[in-house]
Formats: C-alpha cells, sequence, structure tokens
C-alpha cells in the first residue's frame, strides 16, 4: 500500500530495507527512488515486516549488530 501518511499521523506506505556495504539497514519508501550505495535488501512490504527482516538479520550476524553501535 502506498501513498501519503494516515489521517492519524502513521505512515502506512510499503517499505523497502536498504542495506549499505557496511551492512547497516535503512527503512526507505518504496514509493522512491533509492539512494546510490543503498542497494534494496528487501521488499517492499509493510513496515512490521521491513523491522522483522531488520531484526533477523541481527540474530544472524550478531557481530554486525556489535559493530554498528
Amino acid at each position: 500500500m502506498t501513498g501519503r501518511p494516515a489521517p492519524d499521523g502513521t505512515d502506512r506506505r510499503d517499505c523497502v530495507v536498504l542495506v549499505n556495504t557496511l551492512g547497516r539497514h535503512s527503512l526507505w519508501p518504496a514509493d522512491l527512488d533509492t539512494p546510490a550505495g543503498w542497494p534494496v535488501a528487501y521488499g517492499p512490504a509493510s513496515r512490521p515486516r521491513c523491522l522483522d527482516f531488520i531484526a533477523r538479520a541481527f540474530i544472524r550476524h550478531p557481530a554486525a549488530a556489535a559493530t554498528a553501535a
């Protein structure tokens, strides 16, 4: 579902998960062009599903989470 934020202020647009060469993840609106150096790793999907993907990525690669802090 793409579009504008809902009247209650929540953003219900589909997102994609981007990842850079350092393994950092970012949520990005699916209807916008992605920035250079940030390929799509997952999606488009709902924001909760994208956040779940990121959480699972940190469980699989805990060293990446430690170096991102």
